[in-house]
């Protein structure tokens, strides 16, 4: 999967307006106009996947502009324009079908096969762009999207729509090491749940890129909860939106379940811990209760079956690998 980034802070101030220009034309067809020629501040991440283009952007105030002399790329993209945080902001706007101004966790739909524009205004605007191929997304749809482009929309798989776009182009996520098509195909069944699918679709979607988005959530949600030794499958379905039924189902089709995957993270936490010198005052059991455990006799013997070895050992091992390096340094 490509990945391409550009920032305008790699040019001198008299070249950054030309740069970003000639940038924008290469990668988008569009004209960039900028507030009395100032240069711009720009940084750009683009993933490129089969049939879906994903363009995460940070900048100052500027004007994108696809004009009729742009459409003759005979790109027909429709695109869904989000706006990722409350950080600055941004106006998308096509004649005759309307303007869109999309407040933080909102998006609207952007046709490239029509001219028009996005005005970014305030310090910094934040804007994620995920175009999808017409010939692959239409045949999905129950109905005609252009009605639809001076719409705001705010759901939950447009949600996770957009949180999967961000992993995959910050380029350090275990996303962007996934199939390409698989993840077409996760995008994909969000975009038309967000849209309005066709019933098969919508039972496609729902049953594989939905469920796949709220795992990953719930699963990121676990990491950072892991060290409560409080946190419970029912606190994880409310703070999620499920049933508690919903939940294990969800872990039984990753052939697991919540309590073994919850035992796990904490597990991993523990040893990370352990063997890491900043904690290396802490006593084990300490260390123990913050990782997520309320019983010390429960923690070593899972400690011991995870890792085959126990958490003194595990400690005093990565104190004397850390002395060996320092030695041959």
């Amino acid at each position: 999967m490509a990945l391409i980034s550009f920032a305008s802070r790699e040019y001198s101030e008299r070249e950054r307006l030309d740069a970003a220009r000639e940038f924008y034309a290469a990668v988008a067809n569009v004209e960039l106009a900028v507030p009395h020629g100032q240069p711009p501040e720009i940084e750009a991440r683009i993933r490129l996947l089969p049939g879906v283009s994903i363009a995460s952007v940070e900048c100052s105030p500027l004007i994108a502009q696809r004009e009729l002399t742009n459409l003759a790329d005979g790109n027909d993209d429709l695109s869904f324009l989000l706006n990722p945080s409350g950080q600055g902001g941004w106006t998308s706007s096509q004649p005759r079908l309307g303007e869109a101004t999309c407040r933080a966790g909102e998006g609207c739909l952007g046709f490239n096969e029509l001219p028009g524009q996005v005005a970014f205004h305030g310090s910094r605007a934040r804007f994620l762009s995920i175009g999808f191929s017409r010939q692959l997304l239409s045949p999905l749809l129950n109905q005609d999207m252009r009605p639809a482009v001076n719409k705001v929309l705010r759901c939950e798989p447009l949600g996770h729509l957009a949180q999967l776009a961000l992993a995959l182009t910050t380029g350090r996520e275990p996303q962007a090491e996934q199939d390409p098509v698989a993840l077409t195909e996760q995008m994909t069944d969000l975009a038309v749940l967000c849209l309005g699918a066709t019933p098969e679709a919508d039972r496609r979607a729902r049953g594989r890129g939905l469920r796949e988005a709220r795992l990953r959530a719930i699963k990121a949600d676990m990491f950072a909860l892991a060290g409560r030794g409080d946190l419970t499958l029912t606190d994880v379905a409310k703070r999620h939106g499920v049933s508690p039924g919903y939940l294990r189902a969800l872990f039984r089709h990753e052939h697991t379940t919540f309590t073994d995957y919850l035992l796990t993270l904490r597990l991993q936490l523990a040893w990370r811990r352990l063997t890491d010198p900043r904690f290396a005052q802490r006593a084990v059991s300490e260390i123990a209760f913050a990782s997520g455990f309320n019983n010390l006799s429960w923690f070593y013997r899972a400690f011991k079956q995870q890792f085959d070895t126990t958490p003194t050992e595990a400690r005093a091992e990565a104190g004397a690998d850390a002395s060996a390096m320092r030695v041959s340094v």
